[in-house]
């Protein structure tokens, strides 16, 4: 139990001027460390779980999740769909058509990935309509002539949304096994914009129109999946296989997302826990600094230590003292810290936005990075933790300049004393 005696001259020491300059410019430091150490991993995590975030509920609500292969012949898609929603942790399903092919028009011409699309139950595992108009998926159905393109490659073809482009398909010819390619002209109806590496790569089609340019005009590539969690993707994606393999006869395989975008994951996930451990080695420095700070308060206070002693202040106290000082120099640099933090987790997406427009510069590129702004998620969890960290690892550093004090003895300390 702490005794007011200790607590008060704990709370004295810290708030009282010091003798000496560099005491006070040494525990300035040791604050200002603690503040910025705390402000920088509570930004810089919230900006990792806003990367985290937007790789799930953007990229991964607009891309499939899981996706079923069969072959090409095998038109019986509604059964099969039906017994794939049937499955546990599927949330829903649709059939695609899949298209590599090049897009040219105007001199220019990029690869790209054409997904024909269903009407229907397009919606049950996508959400691509949150940034088509809303209008689009119907004149995609009602046309085979008509594509949507994301705003990365309208860009690089210079063309805009009522322009026409051509579509060039390479197709097997299975008289010669050569590849002669489908050329289409069609209507561009809508430019989408997603703020994601997306933009530079996906094409959309009436699932009719996709068909046609496909090898196998009747039927479709497979099936794209919603899973209800995404961290069960690839288990839900083996049995999905093994389930129609065994109980359809149907010679289908599976994909899922940790396959096409799980590099990306990983990366993220690694950048976090880098960026992390640097930053809580940046507060433990700052803390630690708080020894520093003790030791020199020590000195400059030997004689009043000694004082004390001769009062009657056991060793426990004196013990006491120091650490109440140490962990208060913690507890408000962690606080202020913890505020800045949050302000600056709050505002980060915003003044990069606002830098960015004042200077006629993207610093994240969609070509580069997976999306094209700095995304920014603040969590409660995160802000604990690293104030927890952060006070521990305060107080930790109290305990030895704390139990140097205590051996201090007032004879020695006082023999030079005027």
């Amino acid at each position: 139990m702490i005794q007011p005696t200790s607590l008060f001259i704990g709370l004295r020491y810290t708030l009282a001027k010091r003798r000496s300059r560099s005491v006070s410019f040494i525990s300035a430091i040791a604050m200002l460390g603690i503040i910025l150490g705390v402000a920088l991993l509570i930004t810089v995590l919230s900006v990792m779980n806003g990367f985290d975030k937007e790789l799930r509920e953007r990229i991964l609500a607009i891309m499939p999740q899981v996706s079923v292969y069969y072959p090409a012949n095998n038109n019986e898609w509604p059964n099969i769909r039906e017994h794939i929603v049937s499955q546990e942790g599927v949330g829903g399903a649709t059939p695609f058509v899949e298209l590599q092919g090049m897009l040219h028009e105007s001199g220019a011409t990029q690869p790209s990935i054409i997904y024909g699309i269903d009407q229907k139950y397009n919606n049950s595992v996508s959400k691509i309509t949150n940034y088509l108009d809303k209008n689009t998926l119907t004149l995609l159905a009602d046309s085979n002539s008509t594509i949507a393109l994301g705003v990365g490659l309208a860009e690089k073809l210079n063309i805009k949304s009522g322009d026409k482009v051509t579509l060039i398909i390479p197709q097997l010819n299975k008289q010669n096994s050569r590849r002669t390619p489908a050329v289409k002209r069609l209507n561009v109806i809508d430019v989408f914009t997603t703020g994601t590496e997306l933009d530079h790569s996906l094409a959309l089609m009436g699932i009719n129109g996709a068909a046609q340019l496909s090898t196998s005009p009747q039927g479709i590539t497979g099936l794209h999946i919603r899973v209800n969690n995404l961290f069960e993707s690839n288990r839900i994606a083996n049995q999905l296989q093994s389930s129609l393999r065994q109980d359809l006869f149907i010679n289908a395989y599976t994909s899922d997302w940790t396959r096409t975008h799980g590099n990306i994951y990983s990366a993220i996930k690694t950048s976090k826990s880098l960026v992390s451990l640097l930053l809580f080695l940046i507060i433990a420095i700052a803390a630690f600094n708080v020894v520093s700070t003790l030791m020199m308060v020590v000195v400059d206070k030997q004689s009043d230590i000694a004082i004390l002693r001769t009062l009657g202040i056991s060793d426990r106290q004196i013990i006491t003292i120091f650490v109440i000082q140490g962990t208060i120099i913690g507890i408000v640099g962690t606080i202020i810290g913890v505020a800045l933090g949050v302000l600056f987790a709050l505002s980060v997406e915003g003044f990069v936005a606002a830098l960015e427009s004042l200077l006629g510069f993207s610093f994240l590129q969609s070509t580069i990075y997976p999306v094209s702004f700095l995304p920014s998620s603040l969590q409660l969890n995160d802000i604990l933790l690293i104030a927890f960290a952060s006070l521990i690892m305060s107080f930790i550093a109290t305990i030895y300049p704390a139990i140097k004090a205590s051996q201090i003895r007032p004879a020695e300390a006082l023999r030079f004393e005027e």
